[in-house]
């Protein structure tokens, strides 16, 4: 008998453990959609204001889909709701990961003669979960030179991209002269006429006068989301024409 209650013991032991093994595994599986995927999320806003943004995860892919599927995802930029970008919103290398992505809709720019807004909010929601963050001129594109442009060194400044809020920095630039290829600085490219700080643009330009001279830059940004929700890996471009004097 004494073995018996042993045996008896050792599974009722293991019942249990199956049991706490199963509400252990379904704590991790349920809640909202956006609990359980542990996503990437990142943002490009381009010059002309226009917002793209997508949303990785490489865990509970069926999740995210079927959260997608059902249009339970929804994204905003101050309120404004962003569509869904369908060409590039699916499941990709071999079904290792899934990609929801949303656009500015075509043709619907922010551009305007009115001033950028000093800060602008981005937003998901699956409708019970919600992330949000705010970054400072998100939409400002003030990247000008300091004096008239000419043949020789040339600094040109980008005030919002010292922003605190987040802290952002020019993480790459391209100085491009009528005739003559993109000098690039950043992003693995390290062209000796062209240096990047965390808002000024110093760049060495040959050129005769009246040359077209264009200035493409990008800042990031990674805000911690609340709700506990993810950095947004954010991306703003800004792009200055102008000629050579």
């Amino acid at each position: 008998m004494p073995a018996l209650s042993v045996v008896l013991a050792l599974l009722r032991s293991d019942h249990t453990m199956r049991i706490i093994c199963l509400l252990a595994l379904a704590a991790c599986t349920t809640g909202s959609p956006l609990t359980q995927i542990g996503p990437q999320v990142e943002v490009h806003v381009a010059p002309d204001r226009v917002v793209d943004l997508t949303i990785t995860t490489w865990n509970q892919l069926a999740a995210l889909r079927d959260a997608m599927t059902a249009g339970e995802i929804t994204t905003t930029v101050d309120g404004q709701p962003l569509l869904v970008n369908a060409a590039l919103t699916g499941t990709f290398d071999n079904g290792d990961r899934y990609v929801a992505a949303f656009m500015t809709a075509p043709g619907a720019t922010r551009e305007s003669p009115m001033p950028p807004p000093e800060a602008s909010t981005l937003a998901i929601s699956d409708g019970q979960t919600t992330w949000t963050v705010t970054i400072e001129h998100m939409f400002a594109n003030d990247l000008a030179p300091n004096a008239p442009v000419v043949a020789g060194t040339n600094v040109f400044e980008w005030p919002s991209a010292a922003s605190l809020n987040p802290r952002s920095t020019i993480a790459s630039a391209c100085v491009t002269v009528e005739g003559a290829a993109p000098a690039c600085e950043g992003g693995g490219i390290d062209a000796p006429s062209v240096s990047i700080s965390q808002e000024f643009i110093t760049a060495t330009i040959d050129g005769a006068s009246g040359a077209r001279v264009r200035v493409e830059a990008q800042r990031e940004v990674n805000p911690d989301s609340t709700g506990n929700g993810p950095p947004f890996m954010t991306t703003i471009a800004a792009r200055y024409d102008g000629a050579l004097d």
